[in-house]
């Protein structure tokens, strides 16, 4: 009898030090982390149809971007689209939900088209989310701030990081 309450004394500690490991990760590991940033430099002029739309968009009201200075009197020629790629991984035990990329905007920087899909990231995934910068003259200093937020079990959770 002793020696079978003895055993079942070690078995019920390492359970319990698994379930505190378990627990001590799914806690380190909530918030997904960010993997790797890319920059994608775009003339206006060779997406010239987005570009209309966007400014006919802010001109009607109905754009569903961010607006960071007027629209008013550009041309493709004179504009240049900025996309930010921010791949992210998530090692935790729940998916990352609402997922989405703000960046700061810099001088020069008009608007931020919107990103209509319902991101999210499942456990054990990577994924990549975009922001589109339309920005006036061709872009010199690429390096732009961003936040990404999104939503783990129910959290608000924010990224800070810059792409270059």
């Amino acid at each position: 009898m002793y020696k079978a309450m003895r055993v079942l004394a070690i078995a019920v500690l390492i359970v319990t030090i698994a379930g505190a490991g378990a627990v001590l990760y799914g806690i380190n590991t909530l918030a997904p982390v960010v993997e790797q940033t890319s920059m994608l430099v775009t003339p206006a002029a060779q997406a010239q149809e987005i570009f209309d739309q966007a400014v006919a968009q802010v001109r009607d009201g109905t754009f569903t971007g961010h607006v960071f200075g007027d629209v008013s009197g550009l041309n493709a020629q004179d504009c240049t689209f900025l996309t930010v790629t921010v791949r992210l991984a998530n090692r935790g035990f729940f998916p990352a939900e609402w997922i989405a990329l703000q960046v700061q905007p810099a001088e020069g920087d008009v608007l931020q088209l919107d990103n209509v899909q319902a991101n999210v990231l499942a456990s054990g995934h990577q994924g990549d989310v975009s922001a589109t910068l339309l920005c006036t003259g061709s872009v010199e200093n690429t390096q732009r701030a961003f936040t990404v937020s999104c939503y783990v079990f129910g959290r608000k959770i924010t990224l800070q990081g810059s792409a270059q």
